[in-house]
């Protein structure tokens, strides 16, 4: 499951207000940008990608030793003109990306990593991303 955007620009600085005065990241593609948990970026000027919410976490605590890595999955909606598309990506395992509308969307790192100390509040959630054309 990827998302596929485009957007110009490539800056990770907000581009101001997007119809109720939500602050949306300008991206370009093949270029990394960060999403808070419900936050959006407009890709190449033509696709809204939003993280929608973190699907799993089952990383192993920081510190920890662990057989296995864990996972955590991050739920995305990509919108155009055209449609939209629900994608979940992983961290560690398939699918870490996904193609939609005409885009690749790979997730490259779901932060914070959890901790044995306190739950990780949903909003300290930031999940880094890139953009490439569809293959």
């Amino acid at each position: 499951m990827v998302a596929a955007l485009a957007c110009g620009g490539g800056s990770e600085e907000a581009s101001g207000a997007a119809g109720g005065g939500e602050t949306v990241v300008e991206a370009g593609y093949e270029e990394p940008f960060d999403l808070g948990l419900g936050r959006s970026a407009l890709v190449a000027g033509e696709f809204r990608v939003t993280f929608e919410r973190v699907a799993e976490e089952s990383r192993c605590l920081r510190g920890a030793e662990c057989v296995q890595a864990g996972n955590a999955a991050a739920a995305f909606a990509v919108a155009s003109d055209a449609g939209t598309a629900t994608l979940t990506l992983n961290t560690g395992r398939e699918p870490r990306s996904a193609a939609a509308m005409g885009g690749q969307l790979r997730l490259v790192e779901l932060a914070p990593q959890p901790t044995a100390d306190a739950p990780t509040e949903s909003e300290a959630y930031v999940a880094t991303v890139i953009v490439s054309h569809a293959p």
